[in-house]
């Protein structure tokens, strides 16, 4: 059954590479690197995503501002009410209405002032001869309360922990979301260049089927002259080289049309259409890649990882210090003032006028007092909230460790890529010059076709791992520029960079 279905991948496998190859060379997309940046730019869902991560995060920062926007409160009603006494029962009607207004301080204070009005009318009946009514009594007053918290609540650094909170939330999305944007830059970059080697490689192994062709073409012809300068073993040896070389393209192209595929996953292009994309025929170049060791040197800065980490820890320092007030008893001193006089429309006042030639005065003070008995809910959450920002703190400092490490291993990588760059050039010519030399003798008759076979192939491993080299070296700059958040300040990546 395995072997089954791993045929039937290979056939699949196959047969995308030859339909995607034949469709490619009908209408390919041919992109640079910045021109990949851009589409991912545009359609990439995850960049999309982290942008209304922060949209969100900067909408929850209004919505802090704008808690302690003084509210107009207004209200009306209307009431009756009956009392029964001894000889006599009372019943009046009232219509009242207020306005005032609400706001809370920077330090916790709590005000309200306003305007309450009402209109009674008063009815008198029982016992008595005759029925006594009274015309409609007006009633208005000035009204100013405040609460001052002087433990739980108090001071502005308690009142506007929630905002800072937000500001911090707001903050993390932003680096994450330029985490986000550095990451998917050096997925698609890599992608790219993974393309780049996989169209090189197929070219490789395409110049070596024309020559292999070439190859048993004319060992068939020397195999079949009168002369006899050749050999059927000849032919089977060049046939065999043959065969083992369309085997490869066959594979080159599959690994091809797979790269091209993962790469348009990562521009939001569909895997028919991927199939089409193709690179620039430039290599590579580090010409204006940061040093290693200048990136180490800015990794705590620039790391966008340990950035988001940072916002992540104001977070939960905020988050301790309102769970800490929570846990505080609550002492709240409040007062009132009231300023109000009533009126009426018979001869119980004259005019407008009121009792006593003066409104009346009320006022109000006291402390309240709020003291759980025990340890309470809120004891227990400021004992969470200073265990989760210990932790926030310790895994940041382990991420920077860890990142740090990271860093170290890729720039003595880098190094040895370099190297490898180089060893891998100097095979490959001398690879070059080695099939140059076989293929000369064996028209001359002084090696066999076994050396020249050899040497073909030594040629197209060494042209394949100075491409794979060069990737490589490509591949791991971009890790450490990601690594140190010094990706996005490149110009092939400014692309990605402007999409926020």
């Amino acid at each position: 059954m395995w072997l089954r279905r791993s045929s039937r991948w290979l056939t699949s496998a196959t047969l995308l590479a030859t339909l995607g190859l034949t469709a490619r060379d009908a209408a390919a997309e041919t992109l640079t690197p910045q021109q990949a940046l851009e589409k991912a730019a545009q359609q990439n869902p995850a960049l999309k995503a982290s942008l209304l991560d922060i949209k969100a995060a900067k909408l929850a920062v209004a919505a802090e501002q704008n808690a302690r926007v003084p509210v107009l409160v207004a209200a009306t009603s209307g009431e009756y009410t009956e009392n029964i006494g001894p000889t006599d029962r009372t019943d009046s009607e009232a219509i009242r209405a207020s306005t005032g207004v609400q706001l809370k301080t920077d330090v916790g204070t709590t005000i309200e002032t306003g305007v309450q009005s009402d209109v009674v009318w008063r009815n008198l009946t029982g016992t008595t001869p005759a029925s006594q009514a009274t015309g409609p009594t007006f009633g208005t007053s000035l009204y100013l309360t405040a609460r001052q918290p002087l433990l739980r609540g108090l001071g502005s650094d308690v009142v506007l922990a929630p905002l800072a909170q937000a500001e911090s939330a707001a903050k993390q999305a932003e680096r994450e979301q330029e985490l986000e944007t550095s990451q998917t830059a050096l997925d698609v970059l890599s992608a790219y260049w993974e393309l780049w080697y996989a169209d090189r490689a197929v070219g490789v192994q395409e110049r070596s089927l024309e020559v292999a062709t070439k190859q048993v073409a004319d060992a068939k012809l020397k195999a079949g002259s009168e002369l006899g300068t050749g050999s059927q073993v000849d032919v089977l040896q060049f046939a065999s080289s043959l065969a083992s070389i369309k085997d490869s393209l066959s594979q080159a192209k599959t690994a091809r049309a797979t790269r091209a595929i993962a790469l348009g996953r990562l521009l939001g292009v569909p895997a028919d259409e991927a199939v089409l994309l193709a690179t620039t025929q430039d290599a590579p170049s580090m010409s204006g890649a940061p040093p290693a060791k200048a990136l180490r040197a800015a990794l705590m800065a620039g790391s966008k990882e340990l950035a988001a980490l940072r916002a992540q820890v104001e977070i939960a320092e905020a988050r301790l210090l309102v769970a800490k007030d929570a846990d505080k008893p609550r002492l709240d001193a409040f007062g009132s003032f009231s300023i109000g006089a009533n009126w009426a429309t018979d001869d119980a006042y004259e005019g407008l006028g009121v009792a006593g030639g003066r409104p009346a005065f009320t006022v109000l003070a006291g402390l309240e007092l709020e003291v759980p008995l025990g340890e309470s809910r809120a004891t227990s959450e400021a004992a969470r909230a200073r265990a989760q920002l210990d932790a926030a703190k310790l895994r940041y400092e382990a991420r920077v460790d860890a990142i740090d490490a990271e860093a170290a291993t890729l720039a003595v990588s880098l190094d040895s890529a370099q190297t490898q760059v180089d060893l891998a050039g100097e095979r490959a010519d001398i690879a070059r010059q080695l099939a140059e030399a076989e293929r000369a003798r064996l028209v001359l008759g002084s090696t066999t076709p076994v050396n020249v076979v050899l040497a073909e192939q030594n040629l197209r491993e060494a042209e394949l791992r100075k491409l794979r080299a060069v990737v490589d070296q490509t591949t791991t700059q971009l890790s450490l520029e990601h690594t140190a958040g010094a990706l996005l300040a490149g110009a092939g990546s400014a692309a990605l960079g402007a999409s926020k």
